[in-house]
């Protein structure tokens, strides 16, 4: 093959992408941003407070605030951290207990 041609093929410009009804296709990272939009539109949140047991054990949950209220995901929630492993607050270095709120969130 010619050097010129090859040339020629490494600086043409790239093919434009497929258009479907007259409309470019959305570029990739737009296409994941929208998604990721509609995940999240959808996807339901449950604050809790707990306490963090010096031992490192997540206990006595409640629900501050779901955004489903009556369809189970807090009841999920609060089975999800009763009894997690969390890392316990430090008074002069020992552990102590101490309140902490965390935030689950379940998408479709």
């Amino acid at each position: 093959m010619p050097l010129a041609l090859i040339l020629a093929l490494i600086a043409a410009p790239a093919p434009a992408s497929p258009t479907v009804g007259g409309a470019p296709d959305k570029p990739a990272d737009a296409l994941v941003a929208a998604k990721s939009a509609t995940d999240d539109q959808d996807a339901v949140r449950v604050r809790l407070r707990c306490i963090a047991r010096a031992t490192g054990v997540a206990s006595d949950c409640v629900v501050l605030d779901e955004t489903r209220p009556g369809h189970g995901f807090g009841a999920a929630a609060l089975a999800l951290m009763n009894g997690a492993t969390v890392e316990p607050a430090l008074d002069q270095g020992r552990p102590i207990d101490t309140p902490f709120e965390h935030t689950i969130q379940f998408t479709p």
